[in-house]
């Protein structure tokens, strides 16, 4: 067994259980946390007894979506410790989305268009649920523009950042079937009076070090780094909550010449959505009369920004943007859409739950729709192939028209 990263001993306390979306939508103790934490971690409650691939089978069953992080006293560091036992058990499932986020980006949206035209019966269980998010980003699907910019915060923008040069970084989706969040999220930049620069950033790495691949995701790290010091050291300015969380893990990894670079990577990323705040906006044709907000997991970041999409939109849409007090998680999980669809379907349906009993389309879906924005490539995925009849999902980019 590879060596788990170094993360303090788990207690049995439980405070995780609380915000674990797997236990929460099983009801099964073996999928929790606590259960993994005693399982894969340096806990001196360790079982020896068990066979190592029985655990490594058990283990791998975790979303990575950092909730009970946010929840343990101990610092407990679960995801990571889960990565380090897929790390050490590869499988055939680490080989296909090792070949699907590095080598296959270029032909996303051609699959994209390919998984919308076969029918159901056709496609094999095991790939059900990843076909099906992959309808939802297609090539001319997604939502309609209603939105228009009346006013662009330059001034603070201007205050806030002078001349310095800002750099897009669109991430897998947005370089691919989604291109036309780039596009707005660049009109949107432009508006600002941003100088905006190109970077040739790869994948963030975060679904590759998830998939217990951390050379891969070393290798993503370091080429994205690379762009960025081509770049003169830009603003990195992102929208999508993974990628920021990606990008932001890069800290603490020793990747950096030295501390003063380091501090000046972290310092540099911020969400689009940030730098939007005070912009002005009126609705327009074709505008539903209620959106709900999925909040994804990875938004709320220790950087004093928060969940910077929700704080956006609520500004800009208000008593029209519905957001559940406590949101759920959609259940993408990265590569468990290929080793668990099942349970990744099972909680992305919770979510929809969730979202149902904050807008209450279930009960009047002729009068409020299921129409849901989020500020996340997985979630927008996986929303997609959880979605009921009828319902409408996009990333809030995708409304935002650009005359």
């Amino acid at each position: 067994m590879a060596d788990a990263p170094k993360s303090p001993d788990c207690v049995l306390c439980g405070c995780c259980l609380e915000g674990c979306p797997l236990l929460s939508a099983t009801g099964r103790e073996e999928l929790s946390p606590r259960a993994k934490a005693l399982l894969a971690g340096p806990s001196k409650f360790m079982d020896a007894s068990l066979p190592e691939a029985d655990v490594a089978a058990l283990t791998g069953l975790c979303l990575a979506c950092g909730r009970c992080e946010k929840l343990c006293p101990q610092g407990v560091q679960v995801p990571a410790l889960m990565a380090a036992m897929r790390a050490s058990h590869p499988d055939f499932k680490q080989w296909m989305w090792k070949q699907w986020i590095t080598r296959l980006g270029p032909y996303w949206s051609l699959a994209a268009k390919g998984a919308a035209l076969t029918p159901d019966a056709f496609v094999p269980a095991s790939l059900g649920l990843a076909l099906k998010g992959l309808k939802g980003l297609r090539p001319g699907g997604g939502l309609r523009p209603w939105l228009g910019i009346t006013k662009f915060p330059r001034e603070a923008f201007g205050a806030k950042y002078g001349q310095r040069p800002v750099v897009l970084f669109d991430g897998c989706v947005g370089k691919g079937p989604r291109g036309v969040w780039a596009e707005t999220a660049r009109f949107l930049l432009n508006g600002l009076g941003a100088k905006v620069v190109e970077g040739r950033f790869s994948c963030c790495g975060s679904t590759l070090g998830v998939a217990g691949l951390p050379g891969d995701q070393a290798h993503a790290r370091v080429a994205n780094i690379a762009a960025w010091r081509e770049a003169g050291r830009p603003l990195v300015v992102t929208y999508c909550a993974t990628c920021r969380k990606g990008l932001a893990d890069y800290v603490g990894c020793g990747l950096f010449a030295d501390g003063d670079e380091e501090r000046l990577w972290r310092d540099s990323l911020a969400p689009l959505s940030a730098l939007l705040m005070g912009a002005g906006a009126k609705a327009g044709r074709g505008a539903p009369t209620v959106a709900g907000y999925h909040r994804p997991c990875h938004a709320d970041l220790n950087d004093g920004l928060g969940d910077a999409d929700c704080k956006l939109l609520s500004s800009l849409l208000g008593a029209r943007l519905r957001t559940p007090a406590k949101g759920g998680c959609c259940g993408f999980g990265g590569i468990l859409q290929l080793s668990a669809p099942e349970l990744s379907a099972t909680v992305g349906r919770g979510c929809w739950d969730v979202l149902d009993a904050t807008l209450g389309f279930s009960a009047a879906p002729e009068v409020t729709p299921a129409y849901v924005l989020t500020g996340c490539s997985g979630c927008v995925m996986q929303l997609s192939a959880t979605a009921p009849q009828g319902a409408r999902v996009g990333h809030w980019l995708e409304v935002i028209g650009r005359s």
